[in-house]
């Protein structure tokens, strides 16, 4: 088996391991493996062009959403080597904190499942998203914050309180499965997986292999403390909110109001209004994942000693 080695040196986690290093783990699990150097997502186009049996993305959300945005819908099958800061995508599937050497020997015999897409059709064309894609305070946020710029908490707190402090829910038209929604939003958020940016878990519930999207809103008909939704985002518990709905659907429809929308990490805006298609694309994606480790044995029940007198006796 051939494997390619698209590595993110970048990533929040990548001085963890090198390229050589992961090169080593992958021989050691029977591939003949070699690393193209890619600095941009643009360069992964001729790299990926022609792949190789597997295609091994090692760095963070972001590595991995470019490289299966270039393989969704093909024969060749990916797997995830979570090396970044937030790792949401290796977390929905079950492999987040697991050392990278690890994951990639597992791989000798891997186990092997689909990955659903978020396909979106906008007006600056077709894209897909793999965590999650949403309009309101969290896009907002995202955009003040600026995802292009240098990774800072400290940024991401204050664009986050610039975002809050003057953020009012706005009238959203939307459809889910053909089902009508309209009312003013403070939040819509369509999750492929359980969280989103750092490890926030708006739709614990986000299965990514399920076929279905998770649709997660906030209205303005209850107002709920800063500190009630922190709470019941660390408990797990946000739908129970008075003013959150969880739906589950194929297919999303919304009437645009040009404000920025966030696909991943990637933010888009425009003068004017606008419409915004979202389907799931099942089983866009075969991911190879290392093989589970067996299960102890249950202990076995001793059996008496031929000269060890019975019980009782």
């Amino acid at each position: 088996m051939r494997a390619t080695l698209i590595h993110n040196p970048n990533a929040g986690g990548a001085n963890s391991l090198d390229s050589t290093q992961l090169l080593l783990a992958l021989k050691s699990a029977g591939y003949e493996a070699w690393f193209s150097p890619t600095e941009t997502p643009e360069e992964l186009d001729p790299v990926l062009a022609h792949p190789t049996d597997l295609v091994v993305a090692a760095g963070g959300d972001g590595t991995v959403r470019a490289v299966a945005a270039r393989l969704a819908g093909g024969r060749t099958p990916m797997a995830v080597v979570p090396m970044g800061t937030a790792n949401n995508v290796a977390g929905a599937l079950g492999i987040f904190g697991l050392p990278p050497q690890k994951i990639l020997e597992g791989l000798a015999k891997p186990r092997k499942v689909w990955l659903d897409v978020g396909r979106v059709q906008t007006p600056w064309g077709e894209d897909l998203f793999l965590e999650a894609a949403g309009w309101g305070i969290f896009a907002s946020t995202l955009h003040t914050y600026d995802p292009e710029g240098e990774k800072s908490i400290l940024r991401g707190l204050q664009a986050g309180l610039q975002t809050v402090s003057g953020f009012q829910a706005q009238p959203l038209r939307m459809w889910c499965d053909g089902e009508a929604l309209e009312e003013p939003l403070l939040l819509l958020e369509v999750m492929n997986t359980p969280a989103l940016s750092h490890r926030v878990r708006l739709a614990p519930g986000a299965d990514p292999t399920d076929g279905l999207l998770d649709v997660v809103t906030v209205s303005d008909t209850a107002r709920v403390s800063v500190i009630g939704y922190l709470t019941s985002l660390l408990q797990e518990r946000l739908e129970e909110l008075p003013n959150v709905s969880v739906r589950r659907c194929q297919h999303i429809r919304l009437e645009w109001d040009g404000t920025p929308f966030h696909l991943d990490a990637e933010v888009h805006h425009q003068d004017g209004p606008g419409e915004i298609e979202i389907e799931v694309w099942p089983k866009a994606l075969e991911v190879w994942l290392p093989a589970a480790e067996p299960k102890d044995p249950p202990p076995q029940a001793s059996q008496p000693n031929a000269n060890s007198p019975e019980k009782g006796s």
